[in-house]
C-alpha cells in the first residue's frame, strides 16, 4: 500500500503540472470549436445527484464514438440483469457524448469523464459511489482506478485491447503500470495477443480472460431495398454506376481519396460518398472538394455546390461527377449499405491516437472492405476479413484505385467476398454475453 501511495504521488507530481499547463489550451480550443468546457470540471448536477440517491451504481467509461457503441451493448445487457441499478455513462469526447445521449439517454445518466486531476476524480467518485467501474477497450486512467479502489469499487476492463503504440507507451512505465493494473478485478480482453500484452504490463494473470470482440455484437442497422433506392434517387445515384464510400476519414486522407476517385473517373462512371470521422471537419473537406473542382452535395444542409470548373486542366468527368459529403451522425451504415466498395479511414496516414476504425460496420453490410496500412487498433478484425478474402490493404491512391477496379470487375467473385464479409461478423458474435457473465460473477464476488 505504501508503495502504491508513493508511485501515485510521483505520478501526480508529474501529471498535474502538465495538465495545468494544458488546461488553458484545452479551454481556448473548446471555446473556439464551440465544445463544452465546464462539463469536464462539473460532471454531476444536483438533479443528477438526486437521481442516484439510494441506488446501486455501475459506472461505464467510453472514450469516444467506437467505445460508446460497445458500451451500448454492455449497458443493455446489464440493464436486463440489474434493472434497478443506475448506469452512469461517461465519455471523453463531444462526439462520443452526442452518440451516448442519442443511444443511451433513456438507459443511463450520461455525462463527461472528469479531467485526470486527483481532486476532480475523487469528487466525482464520491458523488456517484459506483459499485462497479467498467472501462471500455484500451485507455487506462490511473487516478480513476486509485480512487475507485479506495472506495471499494470493483474495476473491470471490457473488450480490452492494447495496440502496438499503446503497448510501446505503457511499456516505458512498466513499474507504474503494474501498480495500476494490480488494482483491477477483471480484464476481459479481445484476443490472446491483447491478453499477453496486458499480462506483460503487470496485470495479474488469473484475472485475464479472452472474450473475443464485442464489436461483433453491436446492433448494426439493416436497410430495406426501398430505403436504399430512396437514398440513391435523392442524390441521383444510378444503380448501375460504381458507388465508392470513403468513411471515417482524417486530415490527409481525403486528398488520397479524391486522387483515387479522379483516377476512377478516367475509366468508370462513379459516385463518391465521403464521410469525415468528425463531422465538424466538414467545412475543411468541402473546401478541399471545391479546390479539386468537384461538385458536391452536403448531407446536413441539402445544399449542392458547383465550384468553378472552367479551364483546360479540368476533365469532363470531373464536371459531371457526383459527390456526397456525409457530415451527419448515425448514417454511416446507410453509406456502407448503398456502396459497392468501401474504404474505412483512420488507416491511410500515420497519426497520433488513431490506427484504424471499425471495419465490421462495413463488412456486416455485405461489403469487401479496404483500409490503409495503419490498423494497429483493429488487427483482429483485419485478420478475420483477410482470412476470408474480404479485407484489403492499400498504401496510396494508386493502390486504392487498382483495388477498387479489381473488386468490381468480376461480379461473381465480388458477391462471394461480400457474403463472406457479413458471415465473418455473424459467426463471431457472443463476446458481450460472455463478458456480462464474468461481470455478474464479479459482482457476486466470484472473480478476482
Amino acid at each position: 500500500m505504501a508503495k502504491r501511495k508513493i508511485a501515485y504521488f510521483i505520478y501526480n507530481i508529474i501529471a498535474c503540472p502538465i495538465l495545468i499547463l494544458a488546461t488553458p489550451f484545452f479551454i481556448i480550443r473548446n471555446l473556439a470549436l464551440r465544445r463544452p468546457v465546464l462539463s469536464y470540471f462539473f460532471n454531476v448536477s444536483r438533479l443528477q445527484k438526486a437521481e442516484l440517491e439510494g441506488k446501486q451504481v455501475i459506472w461505464v467509461q467510453a472514450v469516444s464514438v467506437g467505445e460508446t457503441f460497445i458500451a451500448e451493448s454492455i449497458i443493455r445487457e446489464l440493464k436486463k440483469l440489474y434493472p434497478d441499478y443506475q448506469i452512469v455513462l461517461t465519455t471523453t469526447t463531444p462526439t462520443g457524448q452526442q452518440i451516448a445521449k442519442e443511444k443511451m439517454g433513456d438507459q443511463a445518466l450520461v455525462t463527461y469523464f472528469p479531467m485526470e486531476f486527483p481532486f476532480l476524480m475523487k469528487r466525482f467518485i464520491n458523488q456517484i459511489h459506483p459499485l462497479l467501474f467498467v472501462m471500455v477497450e484500451s485507455e487506462i486512467w490511473p487516478n480513476a482506478v486509485y480512487y475507485c479502489k479506495k472506495a471499494g469499487t470493483k474495476i473491470a476492463v471490457v473488450n480490452g485491447r492494447i495496440g502496438n503504440r499503446s503497448y510501446e507507451n505503457y511499456s516505458k512505465f512498466k513499474g507504474f503500470m503494474k501498480i495500476v493494473l494490480e488494482q483491477f478485478d477483471l480484464f476481459a480482453m479481445q484476443s490472446v495477443n491483447d491478453a499477453n500484452r496486458i499480462g506483460n504490463l503487470g496485470a495479474p494473470l488469473e484475472r485475464i480472460m479472452v472474450m473475443g470482440n464485442a464489436k461483433f455484437d453491436q446492433e448494426y442497422p439493416a436497410f430495406s431495398g426501398e430505403q436504399l433506392d430512396a437514398f440513391r434517387q435523392q442524390y441521383r445515384f444510378n444503380k448501375e454506376t460504381l458507388l465508392f464510400t470513403a468513411a471515417s476519414t482524417h486530415p490527409g486522407e481525403e486528398a488520397i481519396v479524391l486522387e483515387a476517385y479522379r483516377n476512377l473517373l478516367k475509366t468508370e462512371r462513379a459516385y463518391l460518398i465521403i464521410a469525415p470521422r468528425h463531422p465538424n471537419r466538414a467545412d475543411e473537406v468541402a473546401a478541399l472538394l471545391e479546390q479539386s473542382h468537384f461538385s458536391y452535395a452536403r448531407r446536413s444542409t441539402g445544399k449542392v455546390v458547383h465550384p468553378n470548373v472552367s479551364g483546360p486542366s479540368v476533365t469532363q468527368e470531373a464536371r459531371e461527377c457526383r459527390v456526397l459529403l456525409l457530415d451527419t451522425f448515425g448514417e454511416l451504415g446507410l453509406a456502407y449499405a448503398v456502396a459497392d466498395v468501401v474504404l474505412v479511414g483512420g488507416s491511410l496516414v500515420s497519426m497520433k491516437g488513431t490506427a484504424g476504425h471499425n471495419v465490421l460496420e462495413a463488412a456486416v453490410q455485405e461489403k469487401p472492405v479496404i483500409y490503409g496500412p495503419f490498423m494497429d487498433n483493429f488487427l483482429e478484425s483485419k485478420r478475420l476479413l483477410e482470412e476470408v478474402d474480404a479485407g484489403f490493404t492499400v498504401q496510396n491512391a494508386a493502390e486504392l484505385t487498382k483495388t477498387i477496379l479489381d473488386l468490381v470487375k468480376n461480379r461473381d467473385q465480388y458477391q462471394q467476398r461480400a457474403m463472406r464479409a457479413k458471415q465473418a461478423v455473424l459467426a463471431n458474435r457472443g463476446a458481450t454475453k460472455r463478458t456480462i457473465a464474468l461481470i455478474e460473477d464479479l459482482l457476486r464476488g466470484n472473480v478476482g
